[in-house]
């Protein structure tokens, strides 16, 4: 109660770091996206230019490339010279091409051509080539060289006439190349994107900011006027409302509780006597004091009816208190030298707590026969006097005394305080 709901903090720690999560999860998506097509395209150009020396080879080397197309392995082609017309033939390609290194494999992952001719008739074994033989799709690697530098492996498979895989190309291109491309493409859209969700995030947060400044205010407003409106109102009232749900109906309760009710003795005659403004601020100081009182003994607040107060003390030391509180009250009355002192009557019996009339205008109370006897006990107390039931009085009350209370056929045995002074004017 009382507390506003913390938008602000709940946007900061929960939806900012989703909302980053999101944010850099799409980015990763972006770029994965960009560079999976980047692959793609830069795979596509090269085996376009794979198909370009396929064909320039063929053309000036028909009879070494159709052999080689037949399966023949390099063994059986190194003995008709076919090896030296394909080196020949791919060696012309990689100057024309202007290629950094051009190797060819056979599907024996035996190397046919290489620019470096020390590789020619050896066996390559990587994963990259063998994915390429057994899906037929063209593949890239990373690969690093010994001065520490890396290179892309394009590996790209060649068919013969039928569709049928004969052998695979590998072109090589420094990594700097591909991810000068992918970064042209990727990083434009990530950088817009990134922004974009930047000043999403910015002026939801300003909207938000504003947002807890209304809550905050509204909050406080409606706390000012809880606790404003929770002063008319007694304590136990206010601990009901709260505890309402549903169809907001308060049950009645049949409770055994303590009953305070005091009076200004003669106010009547100091009313007529005195300027409206002098009865007030009377009422207002003898009110106050009773009111501070109560509370530090515990009590509640039922209802101030005029000049008298009705007030409650639960619990089994109910009687206790609301006699402490009483002798304060007496006491501190007075101090202060109060042109008026009260009458105190205190009463322990069952009353039933809960509301009384429309659903537009009720009152929280307590009503029953014990509210009429400690009224009835207050009226029989002089100034500055405490009357109580007999059986709640200590040792500080005078011999017990019995008193006649309408509506009841037994009078009721009471005892007064012994350290009772009269004050009348």
């Amino acid at each position: 109660m009382g507390e506003p709901f913390p938008l602000k903090a709940r946007f900061r720690r929960r939806f900012v770091p989703a909302l980053f999560a999101f944010v850099g999860i799409t980015l990763l998506i972006i770029g994965l996206t960009a560079l999976y097509t980047v692959e793609e395209i830069y795979l596509e150009l090269a085996q376009e230019r794979a198909q370009t020396i396929e064909r320039s080879v063929e053309e000036s080397s028909h009879g070494a490339w159709k052999a080689f197309m037949a399966s023949r392995s390099i063994t059986e082609l190194q003995q008709t010279n076919g090896v030296s017309i394909l080196t020949q033939a791919f060696h012309t390609e990689v100057r024309q091409q202007n290629l950094a290194e051009l190797k060819v494999y056979d599907l024996n992952r035996v190397v046919l051509y290489a620019t470096n001719s020390e590789e020619i008739g050896t066996s390559e074994n990587g994963n990259a080539l063998r994915e390429v033989i057994t899906e037929a799709q063209s593949g890239i690697a990373t690969k690093t060289l010994p001065d520490g530098s890396r290179q892309y492996e394009l590996y790209v498979p060649v068919f013969d006439d039928s569709g049928t895989l004969r052998a695979v190309f590998e072109l090589y291109e420094p990594v700097g190349y591909l991810d000068a491309i992918y970064v042209k493409s990727a990083m434009p859209i990530v950088s817009i994107l990134g922004l974009l969700f930047l000043l999403l995030g910015s002026a939801l947060d300003r909207l938000v900011g504003k947002a807890q400044s209304d809550i905050d205010a509204r909050t406080k407003m409606i706390d000012e006027l809880r606790k404003r409106l929770e002063s008319f109102v007694s304590s136990t009232a206010v601990n009901a409302a709260r505890g309402v749900s549903g169809d907001d109906t308060i049950p009645s309760k049949r409770v055994t509780t303590t009953l305070f009710f005091s009076d200004v003795r003669d106010f009547t005659g100091f009313s007529e006597r005195r300027a409206p403004e002098d009865v007030v601020e009377f009422l207002n100081d003898i009110m106050t004091l009773q009111v501070e009182a109560l509370r530090q003994h515990g009590g509640d607040v039922d209802k101030m009816i005029g000049d008298a107060i009705l007030a409650r003390f639960d619990g089994d030391d109910g009687g206790r208190r609301a006699i402490a509180a009483a002798r304060d009250i007496q006491s501190k009355a007075r101090e202060n030298k109060l042109p008026r002192l009260l009458g105190i009557g205190i009463y322990k019996g069952e009353v039933i707590s809960g509301t009384i009339g429309p659903e537009d205008r009720r009152d929280f109370t307590v009503i029953g026969d014990a509210v009429n006897v400690a009224a009835r006990l207050c009226s029989a107390a002089r100034a500055g006097e405490i009357v109580v039931d007999a059986g709640l009085a200590d040792n500080e009350f005078e011999g017990e005394e019995t008193l006649s209370v309408k509506g009841r056929e037994t009078p009721l045995a009471i005892r007064r305080d012994k350290n009772a002074t009269s004050n009348l004017e």
